[in-house]
């Protein structure tokens, strides 16, 4: 409770800046992408439409010429945005300063932090994909009833994401370690694990429970495949971005004991550029 505590009481306290540093990743990311394909996929599955294991894949994963297209693109600019506003909380909470001064800098020592981190995510994602693809098609072969294959697959798919789950909760703490200490990708892992030990149940609390009602409207929406949830999806992509990453540095500095300045009543809040 903690944890996602402290990462509300700072999206609350500084929703503006968040909002606007977020905004261009969400609005890419609400219009061009779906994130509930898997609960498409469930809503609407039919044996007869998943003959191939490509059939499966492409519906679990959304990955196609386009979407790779627009990822080569996107990666770099999301990294750039996503460094703004690493650069602005690690200064705000260490410093007690919010200021946009010295902003180029702030993306020049958090970029590549920022870039490797999406990088393993996406490659955990798409592993998760083509692992939950090759049981639904085994599924899919093997059962002789829909319903049989369908419950098979929500069962597999659901294990198969808490262990995602897990691994990414364990991560979590990469980025902050990186971007703050400058040690390397795999020293960050390594200390992000060591920091959540003994502490992985409530960080993932933090992590699941804030995200529950988000997802649940995602879902909804795309389950009954309503046109504008487009635009809904961009507002809660905001959110889920300001919070997540505002849940890493919060986080790591608690977990490792570094006093956040921004919590003191004389810290100066400016706004600058």
């Amino acid at each position: 409770m903690r944890f996602s505590r402290l990462a509300l009481q700072y999206c609350h306290k500084n929703w503006w800046y968040l909002a606007i540093a977020t905004l261009v990743p969400s609005v890419v990311m609400g219009l061009l992408t779906e994130p509930c394909t898997m609960i498409q996929l469930f809503a609407n599955f039919n044996q007869a439409k998943l003959v191939t294991f490509g059939d499966v894949f492409f519906a679990i994963s959304e990955l196609n010429w386009k979407s790779v297209v627009a990822g080569i693109f996107a990666v770099p600019i999301f990294s750039i945005f996503f460094s703004i506003v690493c650069g602005l909380e690690s200064k705000h909470m260490r410093w007690g300063i919010l200021s946009g001064e010295g902003l180029s800098k702030r993306i020049n020592n958090n970029f590549l932090p920022v870039f490797k981190l999406m990088l393993v995510f996406i490659f955990v994602m798409e592993l998760y994909a083509v692992i939950c693809s090759l049981f639904t098609f085994l599924w899919v072969k093997v059962a002789r009833k829909a319903v049989v294959a369908l419950g098979l697959t929500i069962t597999v798919n659901v294990i198969l994401f808490i262990v995602m789950l897990s691994a990414m909760i364990l991560l979590s703490l990469t980025l902050p370690v990186m971007s703050i200490t400058g040690v390397s990708l795999r020293k960050a892992i390594a200390e992000s694990i060591t920091l959540l030990k003994g502490k992985f149940f409530r960080m993932m609390f933090a992590v699941v429970v804030p995200m529950l009602i988000p997802y649940v409207i995602m879902a909804v929406l795309a389950a009954f495949g309503f046109w504008w949830r487009k635009i809904i999806n961009i507002f809660l992509f905001i959110y889920v971005f300001s919070y997540y990453i505002t849940l890493m540095y919060t986080t790591y500095l608690d977990i490792a004991d570094i006093d956040r300045e921004d919590l003191k009543n004389k810290y100066l809040k400016l706004v600058e550029g």
